[in-house]
């Protein structure tokens, strides 16, 4: 089937990212994890969890850093909900493989000829970045993985049923409960990425 960006209405864009990530789904786009840190924070603080923790077998000073953390968590989250990779989001900023697509004219990966779904490297254009994650190739490795090769047949099956098809289908599917953290795997992958 033959995809092409204008074929997705604008409004749509953020759906999917150019990687087969569907943003739709993802928590940096739901602010899920922001309002479920507000409300644990607001419990724990309106409880006085630090006071009473010891009370009941938790280590106080291990209260008082997560509510540390909470704070910078919901701190950076503050900036807003990402609007997708496609459409400016964050990880789009640094991002190989949005880069790549966005200079193809492309929505994703799977409007080029070069990628392919169903191998251990779908992306040839590794092009060696000193940066795993401005480098299209590298990158769409470590989402592979991250993503437990989910992106791959998002990707595969936009060319099997095509852009709005696909669409529908994952908005069903954010409907009915699934989201990308179903699928991420804990390996530690942008963390290795960055010490390399």
């Amino acid at each position: 089937m033959k995809l092409e960006l204008k074929d997705v209405k604008e409004e749509e864009r953020g759906i999917l990212a150019p990687c087969g990530i569907i943003c739709l789904g993802c928590d940096t786009y739901t602010g899920e994890g922001l309002e479920a840190a507000r409300k644990l924070k607001s419990i724990w603080e309106g409880g006085n969890l630090i006071d009473n923790s010891m009370a009941i077998g938790l280590n106080p000073n291990e209260i008082k850093m997560t509510l540390e953390t909470l704070n910078q968590y919901i701190e950076k989250a503050d900036r807003g909900k990402c609007p997708g990779c496609f459409t400016g989001g964050f990880a789009a900023q640094f991002c190989g493989i949005a880069k790549c697509v966005k200079s193809k004219g492309y929505w994703t990966c799977a409007e080029c000829e070069d990628y392919d779904p169903t191998t251990e490297m779908p992306c040839s254009h590794e092009k060696s970045a000193p940066v795993p994650m401005a480098d299209p190739g590298q990158m769409t490795k470590m989402i592979c993985t991250r993503y437990s090769k989910n992106t791959c047949e998002n990707l595969k099956r936009c060319r099997e049923i095509g852009y709005n098809a696909f669409i529908k289908e994952a908005k069903e599917k954010i409907a009915n409960g699934w989201r990308t953290w179903h699928v991420i795997s804990d390996e530690m992958v942008f963390t290795n990425a960055m010490k390399k």
